[in-house]
């Protein structure tokens, strides 16, 4: 069962806590009603609900993944959410599309950048707008696959060789809670 707190004072926090895969859809429902009953600035509810709905997608769709790992605090100056699963990793998902990345720091630059895994146009920016929303409110993104740490912030990328490998991708966004026109920069 979910452990998630909705504290007064405009707090939110959700405990760390693995998840199988397969039961992602509803513990997004139930993130979604909790942080629903906040009272966040105008348009940073929807960039909540964006960023998460997208990872679990992510995860559902490209991963291979049996588990995933969530942590999520919201408070009134600062938002934090952590999600990461035990799949197959960006490279390996270009990989198994006969999309060549060279190493796990180009597989990061192609998801960063939009490029999808899909047969089909019109995917693959869940990521390349997670960036741009963070950039936007002067928060960092960082992301974790095989041997590569990517960190973007203030327009800015970041690699960063991992001492071990990790299995799947691990993403993490830290932003400020303010008002935003989140239709404005999404498109």
């Amino acid at each position: 069962m979910s452990k998630i707190k909705a504290i007064k004072n405009m707090t939110f926090y959700k405990q760390k806590n693995i998840i199988p895969v397969a039961k992602l859809e509803h513990e997004l429902n139930i993130i979604s009603d909790q942080i629903k009953q906040m009272n966040l600035p105008k348009g940073f509810l929807t960039f909540v609900l964006y960023v998460i709905s997208e990872l679990f997608a992510n995860i559902n769709e490209h991963s291979q993944a049996k588990k995933a790992t969530v942590f999520l605090k919201i408070s009134k100056q600062l938002c934090l959410i952590n999600i990461a699963d035990n799949g197959i990793g960006l490279r390996k998902s270009y990989l198994l599309k006969q999309i060549y990345a060279k190493d796990d720091f180009s597989a990061i630059e192609f998801a960063l950048s939009g490029l999808s895994t899909k047969d089909f146009e019109g995917r693959g920016f869940g990521l390349h707008s997670i960036r741009k929303l963070a950039q936007e409110l002067e928060g960092k993104m960082i992301m974790k696959t095989g041997l590569a740490r990517a960190m973007i912030q203030k327009n800015k990328i970041t690699f960063q060789n991992l001492n071990k490998r990790i299995t799947g991708v691990k993403v993490d966004v830290e932003v400020p809670v303010k008002n935003i026109n989140f239709y404005k920069i999404i498109t």
